[in-house]
């Protein structure tokens, strides 16, 4: 069986970690070998990764939270070595998916939250994470 993209085990960790601004994630992974920009993306498209190239594309129209949520989910492509852009049910988007959702969510945090609000996106807004990466996170632990 061919392994499709770059072998992961040399790659660095990814120096981001959730309490971490998007402008402080951008700032954090500057040594690393991806370039990150942005553009205007067609399609509803929030961003990219492009293996080749080794560049991510994040869409400038989207808000800092977003974006931050996006720029996770890209560097997650980027160090499983994915390639090409694939359909939200591939096996490679599935894991982007969830590892960004657990690398971004606070599980203490997201239980006193769930007590404090009723409305996913107060919750998902005091976590600074789309409420697309909240029900990814909550479909984790009940898949798991």
């Amino acid at each position: 069986m061919e392994r499709l993209g770059r072998i992961t085990t040399s790659l660095p960790d990814l120096p981001i970690d959730r309490r971490m601004t998007y402008g402080a994630m951008r700032r954090a992974i500057i040594g690393l070998p991806v370039t990150v920009s942005s553009a205007i993306l067609p399609d509803g498209l929030w961003g990219c990764y492009d293996d080749e190239n080794r560049v991510i594309l994040i869409d400038r129209r989207l808000t800092y939270t977003a974006k931050r949520c996006t720029l996770v989910h890209e560097l997650l492509h980027w160090r499983h070595g994915d390639t090409g852009c694939s359909n939200d049910r591939s096996k490679q988007e599935r894991r982007a998916r969830t590892q960004t959702a657990l690398t971004l969510v606070n599980p203490t945090e997201l239980a006193l939250l769930e007590r404090m609000y009723e409305h996913e996106w107060q919750i998902a807004n005091e976590l600074d994470i789309t409420t697309q990466v909240l029900e990814d996170y909550r479909s984790t632990l009940a898949s798991a």
